[in-house]
């Protein structure tokens, strides 16, 4: 098992990174700012890094008409050891040469092969910290992330990235790039522009967005997961910290390059995407104390507390001072990081030598989230350019820390049916004189269990629920992938994977809405409003775009726009998803799906018919009272738990479902919720 682990590390590591490996070898890099691409063959090197030596001018803006000399200078003096036709590699922190705060010029020709006018390529940039950029080609502004000036007050800071379009270039092409930094202790051009053909850049850039928001969406449904799973089980503590851990690392993930953030939010304000960069303070403190739960003997809560205390207080001056202050504190930060790290693998070492359980699996996913922010860490200030990978030790991490949470309470409930038969057996020798405390134990057991009932459904309501958007997103990101499939059509999936991810988080928020149990023998306590029928259950049917897709299917609605039924929100929304399930599972390709609504003098009535395979009386006989699973036209698997939840929501409004279907007929399901008179 545990070599399995290692290997499988191993290899998400060689995944990540071979394209590093493969493309930089025999590749020209700039020399006294120019670089030749003559000899290049962009169809065996897809992608070039634009490295090496870049013309440099210091608190200069070049005029971009005037590449090869004229310039504006700013009312400060120019350093002396800088020179106007200095050079200068893409990376070197401006630390090293006068300020970390400044702006200045970067200036690079670009000699294309003689074939070159009848491609389209494109150069991806990328964000530079609390910079602004402002891009000319050949003398024409290109691309402008944020706003450029000499000072604070007149430029505006971004952490967002930029492509830029080369459609039949000359074989001469001059770049010049204006950058500013006021609101940045550490300025510079961080990161190499990467040259390619439009469609593998393109392509690089959809694939890197895709993977980004698949695990940032990872992080964020394990720490609603946990959450969620830390209500009912309040006593654990370590769930919270797992949870806390979770959020933080996936808040993290989104602004590591800036593409997701700004994809959410395009005019998220500069001071919110700083302090989410920086928000990593946080993590280490949160995942020490879910180590300390777990392994109590083993961690010290002084040091934790006062680890815990110094993380904090550096967080507190990046949320309140100024973000040129804030920026100071990031080598504070990752060194306080790694120590954090060091400390809890150190930690770990002793238990593995101690054997105690799961502790050798753990302390090699430890080591690979140690070597990703080391990794990182050199990456980010230049001295090892390998590849960023701390965001995929997030990952590992936080999944193998959910499998080893399941085993503990896997563990923990085999321990407590134990216990419960132990008791069992113990209760049938006692005398006659205890059969009346007997019976209350046996009273508040069935209360417990049908509490714990009622929990089981919720539980695997949110598996059953999430299900569906997580396989629709596979699907989805699978056709990007094929090789027929164009920009547009990817451009189109991968909006569509956003739509489902939100729709996903909406799912989530009612389902957490659906957990206000009482725990007076497990009733749920009903919000009645008055629902406009087609509205909902249209925003249903949207969250199953890419199923409907798959099947091609048709939906026709019947229903008038000012109907309505009262019913709780949440559990009507519930209701009406597992519906729209059932009848894509079981329609046939090229089929139809038919919503209508009619109403009687003491009931609404909803109706959902598909043109499926049908039942027959036996199968609709037990239906609505037993656990049933039967694969879908195209092989769809499920619980078997959707219906007979349909008919328990319904019952708590004192309503009925009801179906009529024939074997190949297709099936009608009818929901009739009573009017308030």
């Amino acid at each position: 098992m545990y070599l399995k682990i290692c290997v499988l590390i191993l290899c998400l590591f060689s995944f990540f990174n071979c394209d590093s490996h493969n493309n930089s070898q025999n590749l020209p890099t700039a020399e006294n700012g120019s670089i030749d691409l003559t000899n290049v063959s962009f169809d065996e090197f897809n992608i070039l890094q634009l490295a090496g030596d870049w013309k440099f001018d210091w608190q200069i803006f070049t005029l971009p008409t005037h590449l090869s000399g004229q310039t504006t200078q700013s009312h400060s003096s120019f350093p002396s050891h800088i020179g106007q036709n200095q050079f200068i590699k893409i990376g070197k922190r401006w630390k090293e040469i006068e300020s970390g705060t400044g702006f200045a010029s970067y200036q690079l020709k670009l000699i294309f092969p003689k074939n070159a006018t009848n491609e389209t390529y494109a150069i991806r940039f990328y964000q530079t910290g609390g910079a602004a950029m402002q891009v000319y080609v050949d003398g024409n502004p290109s691309l402008q992330l944020g706003k450029v000036g000499k000072n604070k007050e007149s430029m505006e800071p971004t952490r967002n990235s930029g492509i830029v379009v080369l459609p039949n270039p000359n074989q001469v092409v001059n770049l010049l790039i204006h950058i500013s930094n006021f609101h940045h202790d550490d300025g510079a051009f961080w990161y190499e522009p990467k040259l390619g053909k439009f469609r593998d850049i393109q392509n690089q850039f959809i694939r890197d967005l895709t993977l980004d928001s698949l695990l940032s969406g990872a992080l964020f449904f394990m720490a609603f997961y946990h959450f969620v799973l830390f209500y009912f089980r309040r006593t654990k503590k370590l769930i919270l910290y797992f949870g806390l851990f979770s959020i933080t690392t996936a808040l993290h993930s989104i602004s590591l390059n800036g593409d997701i953030l700004y994809h959410l939010i395009p005019n998220v304000p500069y001071r919110i995407a700083f302090s989410l960069s920086l928000i990593f303070y946080l993590a280490m403190p949160f995942y020490l104390y879910f180590l300390s739960q777990l392994y109590s003997n083993y961690f010290s809560k002084k040091i934790i507390h006062i680890y815990s205390f110094l993380c904090i207080s550096l967080y507190t001056i990046v949320l309140f001072f100024p973000t040129e202050i804030g920026s100071q504190t990031t080598f504070l930060g990752i060194f306080l990081t790694i120590i954090g790290l060091l400390y809890s693998t150190i930690c770990l070492f002793r238990l593995v030598f101690k054997k105690e359980e799961l502790t050798l699996s753990l302390f090699f996913i430890q080591m690979f989230l140690l070597f990703g922010a080391i990794n990182d860490t050199l990456y980010l200030y230049g001295i090892f350019k390998f590849s960023l990978i701390l965001k995929y030790s997030y990952l590992s991490t936080v999944l193998f820390q959910s499998l080893l949470l399941a085993s503990f309470f896997a563990k923990t409930f085999i321990k407590n049916e134990t216990l419960k038969n132990e008791l069992t057996q113990l209760n049938e020798s006692l005398e006659q004189t205890v059969i009346v405390r007997t019976n209350e134990f046996k009273e508040a057991k069935q209360i417990a269990e049908e509490a714990n009932h009622w929990k089981d459904k919720f539980i695997s309501l949110v598996a059953h629920d999430l299900r569906s958007p997580l396989s629709t997103v596979y699907s989805a990101l699978t056709l990007t992938n094929e090789e027929d499939t164009t920009v547009e059509e990817k451009s189109h999936i991968l909006k569509q994977v956003f739509v489902i991810l939100e729709n996903a988080m909406s799912t989530v928020e009612h389902l957490l809405n659906l957990n206000r149990f009482q725990l007076d023998k497990g009733k749920i306590s009903l919000q009645l409003t008055s629902i406009p029928v087609l509205k909902q259950v249209q925003q249903v049917n949207d969250t199953f775009v890419f199923e409907l897709q798959k099947k091609s299917l048709q939906v026709q609605f019947f229903i008038p726009d000012n109907a309505t039924v009262n019913a709780d929100l949440s559990i009507f929304i519930e209701i009406i998803r597992n519906l729209i399930a059932n009848a894509i599972k079981f329609s046939h390709p090229n089929g139809k799906i038919e919503f209508s609504f009619f109403e009687t003098s003491h009931t609404s009535i909803i109706s959902i018919k598909d043109e499926g395979t049908g039942m027959t009386n036996e199968q609709k006989k037990f239906l609505f009272t037993e656990q049933m699973t039967s694969p879908g036209t195209l092989g769809e698997k499920g619980f078997g738990i959707g219906l007979k939840l349909c008919f328990e929501l319904m019952r708590l409004h004192n309503g009925f479902i009801r179906v009529e279907s024939k074997t190949d007929n297709g099936s009608r399901f009818f929901l009739e919720f009573p009017k308030i008179l």
